[in-house]
């Protein structure tokens, strides 16, 4: 199955769980918001000399939104979808012309309430797909499953309006000694551990309907 025919199933799974879910009365909010993501190491082969080299993603802005719904009195079920686009911190291919790299998470799962102060927070996580799309031609795109786990506040601005303020981790599933990135001939990069990690913190505006 293609990755866009699989990231299309996944997204009506998504909605179907949402629907099931939800009922008349529930609250849904939806939350724009823009952050800040870093981590995420390669190790990068070369082709001439044969050594390995670390190769670092540098830290660059996202963007995304939430879909948050009541799932009961305290807790929420959320979909989230998360975007950025980085560079390489060196070339991963001697004939590739491009090294941005696009990453997008697309997950479904929830919150759960740990403190009812004045300023709330929850803990929030998921699981789902990270999509990995390289700009240059060379390279190929590859998807895996991944999770978050996360911590989050919300400040109430009105009773339709809140400040929303978080940060989680990522981590996307590989086998040891995986490779990614291949074409006909080689794999550009390869992962050394089972997870590969990114952190985020973001801060957004939540709408309630």
């Amino acid at each position: 199955m293609s990755i866009q025919l699989r990231l299309i199933s996944f997204l009506c799974l998504l909605f179907i769980s949402i629907a099931a879910s939800a009922n008349e009365n529930s609250n849904v909010e939806i939350t724009p918001f823009i952050g800040y993501r870093f981590g995420g190491d390669f190790d990068a082969m070369n082709d001439t000399t044969e050594l390995t080299t670390n190769i670092k993603l540098n830290e660059d802005t996202s963007y995304g939104f939430l879909l948050a719904w009541d799932y009961d009195r305290k807790r929420q079920g959320e979909l989230l979808v998360s975007h950025y686009t980085s560079q390489f911190s060196q070339r991963v291919n001697a004939l590739a012309s491009n090294d941005n790299l696009a990453i997008t998470y697309v997950h479904i799962g929830g919150n759960v309430p740990i403190s009812d102060g004045v300023v709330p927070l929850f803990v929030t996580g998921g699981l789902g797909l990270t999509h990995f799309s390289p700009d240059d031609s060379l390279l190929s795109n590859e998807t895996r499953f991944s999770l978050n786990v996360g911590l989050a506040t919300k400040i109430l601005v009105s009773e339709q309006i809140s400040l929303r303020f978080g940060g989680r981790i990522y981590a996307t599933f590989f086998n040891s000694d995986s490779q990614i990135f291949c074409n006909e001939a080689h794999c550009a990069i390869s992962i050394s551990s089972d997870l590969w990690l990114q952190s985020e913190v973001n801060a957004g505006i939540t709408f309630s309907f």
